[in-house]
């Protein structure tokens, strides 16, 4: 991808964006020894909530990704880039079924605080269809925390089964303090 087309693509990625989530309130650039991409929050898409998207992970992987939170946001920012990267560094291309683990390695007492130990990718489901088709070029997914329990499961079982779970269980998985859906 040329120059110039990243950058076309970052502006659609943008107006993408706004269209669905509204204005975003800050920017916040997260780094590690390869790479750079930001963190925008937007704070009036979901009531109670902060939705925290990637802006720049396309320019390493065909997709960027959004994190509703509707608490602690200042840590889920820092697990959600910190996994981000996690899965960049390791080539593990971030898609519907990807589980990252290790919260509490990232923010200590993090699992205490809520009860949820690692970061599952799955598809933007809150949100229309056409927000998650940036171009043919880029995906957004969506992020969200689940407990070691959802993990061990997803693990064993596959994220078909835990979707199924989640919805018949109508469970909202923003909701950070949320409780496990297996016990």
């Amino acid at each position: 991808m040329s120059l110039s087309e990243n950058m076309n693509l970052g502006e659609t990625i943008l107006d993408q964006y706004e269209k669905y989530l509204g204005e975003y309130a800050g920017a916040d650039i997260y780094s590690d020894e390869e790479r750079e991409i930001q963190l925008l929050g937007f704070p009036e898409t979901i009531k109670n909530c902060l939705v925290l998207a990637t802006f720049g992970v396309s320019k390493y992987d065909e997709c960027e990704v959004i994190l509703p939170v509707d608490d602690l946001y200042d840590e889920c920012a820092e697990i959600f880039a910190n996994s981000v990267f996690y899965a960049l560094s390791n080539n593990i291309k971030i898609g519907r079924g990807v589980l990252i683990e290790g919260a509490d390695n990232i923010v200590e007492g993090f699992s205490e605080k809520c009860g949820k130990t690692a970061l599952y990718f799955t598809e933007a489901y809150p949100l229309p269809d056409e927000f998650a088709a940036v171009d043919s070029k880029c995906h957004i997914y969506m992020g969200f925390f689940v407990s070691k329990k959802e993990a061990e499961f997803i693990k064993v079982h596959g994220s078909e089964q835990f979707e199924d779970i989640l919805e018949e269980k109508e469970a909202d998985v923003i909701d950070l303090n949320r409780s496990s859906v297996i016990t």
